[in-house]
């Protein structure tokens, strides 16, 4: 059974690759301009779910927030969204809308975690080289964590390839605990 924020966010894709496929990049940009929106003013969600505040009253802000400044088809899914109660799956939606954008432009979203700022020399020889594992551009995000002391770790879809310090440590002292007892 398919989950509702899988629902909206092929609904929502499907509409546009069907109707303006030239607008995908559009759509997806204002999506994640209002998760931006969401993020920094969590009392907005929780206004669109108030269950004493007629729906047309949140759609009436929704319009006043957004009209004229996002894509026609982002306003309406917000409506539907807001009409069906399902305001606050927004950022589930979005993941999945964003992962079918990946699929459709052939994009990868690559996390690199590392101790300390990475090097533009770096940087660049890891997106190639994660460019050629994964067939497809390469979209990185870089994150510092002094809990990786050292090496780093890059994640990207499913997968995990942990070359930090921190995991060779704790790998030596499995090793080393397995051959004590």
């Amino acid at each position: 059974m398919q989950t509702a924020y899988k629902t909206y966010a092929e609904a929502l894709f499907s509409l546009v690759t069907e109707e303006k496929e030239e607008e995908l990049t559009q759509v997806f940009s204002d999506l994640n301009g209002i998760a931006g929106i969401f993020k920094a003013e969590p009392d907005f969600i929780k206004l669109l779910k108030v269950p004493t505040i007629p729906v047309d009253e949140k759609l009436a802000v929704i319009k006043e927030v957004f009209e004229g400044k996002i894509h026609v088809y982002v306003l309406n899914f917000l409506y539907v969204l807001t009409e069906n109660g399902r305001a606050d799956s927004f950022s589930k939606i979005l993941e999945y809308f964003t992962s079918l954008y990946n699929d459709k432009m052939n994009l990868v979203d690559v996390t690199v975690t590392s101790a300390r700022e990475l090097g533009s020399d770096t940087v660049e020889k890891i997106k190639a080289k994660m460019t050629k594992v994964t067939g497809k551009t390469v979209n990185l995000t870089l994150k510092t964590d002094t809990s990786v002391i050292g090496g780093v770790v890059i994640s990207y879809g499913n997968t995990v390839i942990d070359g930090s310090v921190r995991s060779r440590l704790e790998r030596l002292k499995a090793d080393i605990a397995g051959t004590i007892a």
